[in-house]
Parts: C-alpha cells; sequence; structure tokens
C-alpha cells in the first residue's frame, strides 16, 4: 500500500530544510489529515528540537518525525539524523493497522537515519533521551550538542579505553598495541591507518602502517595472507557543510592461515570496540573491494546522500551536491566547497531491483524467478523469509535461485558450504515497545574453499549483486559457519536500530 501525501512538494522541501545544515530548521514532523484518512502532510517543522516537536503530538494521533542533531567524535563533528514514530495511545485500531505498512514507506520518503526512537506518551520523547539514544549508538559518550552548539548535559559515560584498554579485551583473547595511532586519525594528523597481527600465531593486534594517502594507499598495505583493520578518515560535502566520516576495512586476505581465520570470528566484537566510532564497515577479501569509489559511494549510502539526493532537474552542471575525499591535507582544515547545486529529494519507496546483464557484468538463470523469489521475501503476508542465490558453477559469472523458505536464518544458513558463494536476503521482525518492525538483511557468504578464479571476480560483481538484493537494513560478510547465525543476525539487526539494550533474547 502507497502513502499518499497532501503535498509531496512540501514534503520533500520540508525534508530537504532539516536535512540542510545551513537552515536553523533541525525537525520536521508529518501526520495524518485526520483520524480515518491515509492522506500525510506536515504537521509541522522548527528549530527547536525534539522538545518543540514534542508540543505538536496529541494521544489521539500518529507522528513520523525527522531530526537533525550534532554528535561529537573526538575532534570532528558529525551530523546525526533520528526517525521519530509515536503511536498515541488513543489511536484507533484501524489506524494502528496501516502503521506497519505506511511506516516503511514513510522511512524511504525520509531517507537515511542513524536512529529511530518509537514511543506511545510524550513521557518518552525528550533531548535527553534523544542525545542518550545517539551517544549509544555512536559510543560517542558525552559529546551530543544541544541545539545551542554546547556541549548536552547529561550522566557523563564511562570511558571506551575501560572496555576495552590499550592492552584489548581480556574474554576475547586478543589486544592491542598502538592506540595512539587512533587519536592522529581523528585529530586528522593522516587519514588511514592499518592494525594487523603481530604473526600468523599471534593474538596481538598492531600497527603495520599509516598514511595521508588515503584508501588506495591504505589497499596498497594489504596482502592476501594477513587480516588487517583498517580505519579511513574522509571528508563528506554535503550543501554547505563539511562533516567527518570514519570507515572501517575488514580485510581477510585468501591466504590467511586457517588457525588464525578461525579466531577472527571471536576477535571481532573486541577489534570493532577497539576502533569505534565509525560511520560504515566494509568486509573484503580481494583488492578489488578496497577502492576508494567502493569507500566512497559505502559513506554516501549510509548517510543518505548516494539514494536519496540528486541533482536538481533545472541544473546542467554534472557536480553533485554530494560528494566525498579523503582530505589530504594534514592540518584539518577543510577543504574550499565549490558553490553546490541545489539538492532534491528523491523518494526509494517504489523501488524494484533491476536486473540488466549488461550492466552487471553477470547473467542470471532465469531473473524472473530470482526477482520474484527476493519480491516473496519483501512480502510480508507470505511466509517466505529468506532467499538465497549462488553461481551455477565455480568458474562462472552466471548466478541462480539456489532457494527459499520460511524456516528463519537457520533454514538459509544450512543450504551454505564452504565450496561456494551465497548470496541472501533474510526478513525478520523485531518488536521494540509497541510497535513491529520487519528488517532485512544482506548475506555475502564466501566459502574458503572456493575456486581462486571465482574469488577473484567477486569484487566486480559485488556492487551489482547488492542493488540486486537492496534495500536492506544490515548486511553480513562471513566465510565459515561461525561467522553466521540466527543470534549473529539477530545482534547485528539490533545494534542497527538502535535497540540493543532494549530487545531481550
Amino acid at each position: 500500500m502507497s502513502v499518499q501525501w497532501g503535498n509531496e512538494g512540501d514534503a520533500k522541501a520540508a525534508v530537504r530544510d532539516v536535512r540542510n545544515d545551513s537552515t536553523p530548521t533541525d525537525w520536521v514532523l508529518f501526520k495524518y489529515e485526520g483520524p480515518k484518512s491515509q492522506t500525510i502532510v506536515v504537521g509541522g517543522s522548527g528549530s527547536g528540537g525534539l522538545n518543540e516537536l514534542v508540543g505538536h503530538l496529541s494521544n489521539d494521533m500518529v507522528g513520523y518525525g525527522l531530526i537533525r542533531k550534532t554528535d561529537r567524535i573526538d575532534e570532528s563533528e558529525t551530523v546525526k539524523f533520528a526517525f521519530i514514530l509515536y503511536i498515541g495511545d488513543k489511536v484507533g485500531i484501524m489506524q494502528k493497522a496501516r502503521i506497519s505498512v505506511h511506516s516503511g514507506a514513510v522511512k524511504d520518503f525520509i531517507g537515511q537515519y542513524h536512529v529511530d526512537i518509537m514511543a506511545s506518551k510524550v513521557e518518552e520523547l525528550s533531548d535527553e533521551i534523544l542525545t542518550r539514544k545517539i551517544q549509544d549508538t555512536s559510543g560517542s559518550g558525552t559529546r551530543v550538542l544541544d541545539e545551542s552548539g554546547a556541549r548536552a548535559a547529561t550522566k557523563t559515560a564511562a570511558p571506551r579505553a575501560a572496555a576495552t584498554s590499550a592492552k584489548g579485551s581480556a574474554s576475547s583473547g586478543v589486544t592491542f598495541e598502538n592506540r595512539e595511532a587512533i587519536q592522529e586519525l581523528r585529530a586528522g594528523g593522516v587519514n588511514w591507518i592499518l592494525y594487523s597481527y603481530e604473526n600468523s600465531n599471534s593474538n596481538n593486534v598492531v600497527l603495520v602502517g599509516k598514511g595521508n594517502g588515503g584508501v588506495d594507499e591504505l589497499s596498497a598495505n594489504l596482502s592476501d595472507d594477513i587480516v588487517g583493520y583498517g580505519l579511513v578518515r574522509l571528508i563528506e560535502r554535503i550543501d554547505e557543510s563539511d562533516t567527518v566520516k570514519f570507515a572501517f576495512i575488514n580485510w581477510t586476505g585468501d591466504n590467511v592461515p586457517r588457525m588464525l581465520r578461525a579466531r577472527i570470528g571471536t576477535h571481532s566484537g573486541a577489534v570493532k570496540e577497539f576502533l569505534h566510532p565509525y560511520h560504515v564497515d566494509i568486509q573484503a577479501t580481494h583488492k578489488s573491494e578496497v577502492t576508494e569509489d567502493i569507500v566512497v559511494k559505502t559513506v554516501k549510502k549510509a548517510a543518505g546522500t548516494a539514494s536519496h539526493i540528486v541533482n536538481s532537474p533545472s541544473s546542467s552542471s554534472s557536480s553533485s551536491s554530494s560528494s566525498v575525499s579523503t582530505g589530504g591535507s594534514s592540518s584539518g582544515e577543510a577543504p574550499r566547497r565549490a558553490a553546490p547545486d541545489r539538492a532534491q529529494f528523491k523518494s526509494t519507496a517504489s523501488y524494484k531491483p533491476a536486473v540488466n546483464k549488461q550492466e552487471l557484468g553477470i547473467s542470471i538463470v532465469d531473473a524472473d524467478a530470482l526477482k520474484s523469489a527476493i519480491a516473496d521475501v519483501r512480502n510480508d503476508s507470505t511466509d517466505t523469509n529468506w532467499v538465497l542465490a549462488t553461481y551455477e558453477g565455480a568458474n562462472s559469472n552466471t548466478i541462480k535461485l539456489l532457494g527459499k523458505g520460511s524456516g528463519g536464518a537457520d533454514e538459509m544458513i544450512s543450504h551454505l558450504s564452504d565450496d561456494m558463494v551465497g548470496y541472501g536476503l533474510y526478513r525478520t521482525v523485531e518488536t521494540f515497545d509497541l510497535t513491529q518492525n520487519v528488517r532485512f538483511a544482506f548475506i555475502n557468504w564466501v566459502g574458503e574453499n572456493i575456486h581462486r578464479m571465482l574469488r577473484a571476480k567477486l569484487g566486480t560483481h559485488s556492487g551489482a549483486i547488492k542493488e540486486l538484493f537492496s534495500p536492506y537494513h544490515v548486511d553480513l560478510h562471513a566465510t565459515n559457519q561461525a561467522e553466521i547465525s540466527s543470534d549473529i543476525l539477530a545482534e547485528r539487526i539490533r545494534a542497527s536500530m538502535g535497540t540493543k539494550d532494549n530487545v531481550k533474547a
């Protein structure tokens, strides 16, 4: 069921206003025209943050809100967006029934956000609650700024070093050295750092490289016999604002010894805590998967500037209103901005995966069957909750539908083996407070014993495959059974929702 907008142009303009850092507007609220209406209209906007938005809510209405907030990660300020779903406790049953259908389309219309909050009482919504939610999600402690630009006065969080000291995490068995390189990166002294294990039999992670040459220079330090944990600093320019972004590169070379590969899954959480916070993570096993272009596209997609912001149709300029660069200057000075085009919001609510064999560089056996299976997973009225595709042969560029079913993640995982590549889509429902939320996970399985020629092609296929299975909320890259399970998927999905501490297994 598609959403009906009272004035779609006004709604798009309101969203653009919130996303534009050069305007004071930091919130917009959408609501239904009436209790029995399916038409959504702008219910208000302003510059007073969530506390001001709350003044427009009542216990007999449904509200969809977008809030802009500034978060500080070390020496860098980044903009965060929060999605608010408010369902008053006196909302009628029929209107409640429509929310699960409409909320997904509204979220697509609004675009990317970092956290979401669902509430049924105004007491559950405040600037302090939002600040804490952003802190929990970004790992930024007490560094979220209030509307005046001052640090929000909230309870001081324990320093990250307490969770993961310079010598690492005893519970995971992994230790870390050279933490000062992370501080240098965040201060703008370098724009990439790379850590790896001291040797193949060691659990000690040490710094193996750093520099100002960006993603390509980092990639040059990767080899197929190491595990590498990299962090890249980029500058994203959206309209008139520059924000610093961090990308985590998780590299596992083709020839990593089996014993080390088996330990990686147990180290993963500690490694991410050591390098946290960052905005995106990229799993890679081949250098073709670690390029500046791929990292930039991943950052823009996560920020919502890739799929939701496009040039104005009236502009003939080829320059985008959003750009990302590694910003080579060690001074930390933001690069000079060119006059940007005015951005226009683009809804992805009606997105369907396109299958163009020439553009993908791959072919699909019975493309209609695969597309139908993906659509089945996305259809809440069917029991199908997973679909899995694989290559037709060990050295093939042709993918085919391997299977689909309604038995959840464990049933899908049972079809994976160590001599195959699998691409899957999994649907699950997470319940937060009084609301059920449908979430999709993309599974990228690369078995340890796949043919070397096939492994070499995966990087060139990656973007097209993800486009075929998009959109989804999280992705999981796995190479052995220890790295994928229903529990691991649930944990990843909860973390992406910001409900990790609220949803109990």
